[in-house]
């Protein structure tokens, strides 16, 4: 393959910290879809990632998995873990005996928006990152580092800033804010600090928090406001260190309608061009497995 070449069915697969989406592709044109839960950013992302795609794939018609004739996957955490991109790749293939590409969810977001051309895509869901992709191929990536070093101003960090401030409130620490309903309606009165553990995928339980901050900070509550106001700055500081001007707004709390202008407004104010993506991760993993003359090239693993 040098250029563009139709493959007749793909199998593509959208594998995050919250939630995994596979699709089979056909021409661009989504033919179904199945959605199962996704995979944690650490450990094993490999056998995670392969568990979760299997898992969504048996949602699907048979008939129709059978047809696929290759594979594309983009997932959290592939984009530098090249150990664990090769090992998956070689997973489903032995598995599925299809042609597989696999990349970081990132590099296939960043695909779908841009439909394959230069910009800056910013993900903004249960993490946070910024790939940005210029004129002359040159990549850049900012954050994507996970929970414990970055997605600063992710779904993940709104709700870890959330949980704290309704804690400090309810001891007495902080003010007084709406955050300590909303955290013990979530947790149906659990003890916050347990009920964010008591599940191997700590980030996506944070992030389940964001929501209710998003909601709060919109109706008012001063200390919502000032996490989503912390959570707008830091993904300013991303966006705008990949690169620019133009810049695809993507992930989950996106689709938060306040949230969005508040970050689109501080986005454009910056002198960046918010542009509408072109198409989804899903999109671009279907690009991934049939174009191989894109500059992302170098970031997908084949087998």
């Amino acid at each position: 393959m040098n250029s563009a070449q139709d493959t007749p069915l793909v199998l593509c697969a959208d594998v995050g910290k919250t939630s995994c989406r596979v699709a089979l592709i056909s021409a661009g044109a989504v033919l179904e879809t199945a959605e199962q839960e996704g995979a944690p950013a650490f450990g094993d992302l490999a056998v995670a990632s392969a568990t979760a795609i299997y898992g969504a794939i048996e949602r699907m018609p048979r008939d129709l998995v059978s047809a696929a004739s290759a594979v594309s996957v983009g997932g959290a955490g592939l984009l530098t873990d090249t150990g664990q991109r090769e090992s998956l790749a070689h997973s489903l293939h032995d598995t599925l005996g299809l042609p597989v590409a696999v990349t970081s969810d990132i590099v296939t977001a960043h695909l779908g928006a841009f439909a394959g051309s230069d910009g800056v895509a910013l993900v903004a869901g249960t993490g946070a990152v910024a790939l940005g992709v210029d004129a002359a191929g040159d990549i850049r990536l900012i954050d994507g580092w996970g929970p414990d070093f970055g997605d600063l101003g992710s779904g993940a960090w709104i709700g870890r800033e959330g949980f704290a401030a309704a804690l400090s409130a309810a001891c007495g620490r902080g003010p007084e804010t709406s955050l300590t309903d909303a955290v013990a309606r979530l947790t149906e009165g659990a003890e916050p600090t347990g009920w964010v553990r008591s599940t191997g995928n700590h980030a996506r339980q944070l992030a389940r928090l964001a929501p209710a901050v998003l909601d709060a900070a919109a109706s008012g509550d001063t200390v919502a406001g000032d996490v989503v106001r912390n959570a707008v700055s830091l993904l300013l500081a991303t966006a705008s260190a990949a690169g620019g001007p133009a810049i695809a707004v993507l992930g989950g709390l996106g689709a938060h309608p306040w949230f969005r202008t508040q970050l689109e407004n501080a986005l454009s104010g910056a002198g960046l061009v918010v542009t509408a993506p072109a198409g989804d991760a899903l999109h671009g993993a279907y690009l991934a497995a049939t174009r191989t003359d894109l500059p992302h090239e170098r970031h997908i693993h084949r087998a």
